[in-house]
């Protein structure tokens, strides 16, 4: 399933040669691409998932460089354990207790959770909320790709010079 907006998306992330240009690009595209409202890019540090880089629509914040215990949410951990994206809604009765709460801090009504992978394991998250609507399995399948291109190319950037 390929779209133009997902394919203008997928040209946009294999484009770029740094981190802040991938993240960038990345929190846009994956917004543009399921309708979302809004998207935060989080990078995995033990057991803590900091923010690294945020979009949204209206121009709020989703509170930049805030940390997360993983261990706090048990639907965000099985997400980077098992490397399988999830949805989660206020607008169902079966959203997670936890990603609940943040939902309604944030003034969202629902969730999109793919893990962002570079070799072994998950280097991070990308949440994905809209508002008034829920997410479905076709926007799970439109994200995967860039979720994937992400993923490809973190592994292709230069690493990090060493002081």
């Amino acid at each position: 399933m390929t779209d133009e907006r997902q394919e203008e998306a997928l040209e946009s992330l294999r484009a770029q040669g740094s981190l802040p240009g991938l993240l960038h690009a990345s929190t846009r595209s994956f917004v543009d691409v399921v309708d979302g409202t809004a998207c935060a890019i989080s990078r995995v540090v033990g057991d803590i998932l900091i923010q690294v880089a945020e979009y949204a629509l209206d121009g709020r914040t989703l509170v930049l460089g805030h940390g997360y215990l993983i261990s706090d949410f048990p639907l965000t951990k099985n997400v980077l354990e098992t490397g399988e994206p999830t949805l989660c809604s206020l607008l169902d009765e079966t959203c997670d207790r936890a990603e609940a709460d943040l939902l309604r801090e944030l003034q969202l009504d629902s969730l999109l959770m793919a893990p962002l992978g570079a070799g072994d394991g998950a280097w991070g998250l990308a949440e994905v909320y809209a508002n008034g609507r829920r997410f479905g399995e076709d926007d799970l399948a439109l994200l995967r790709p860039l979720v994937a291109a992400f993923g490809e190319q973190v592994l292709k950037l230069p690493a990090p010079a060493s002081r």
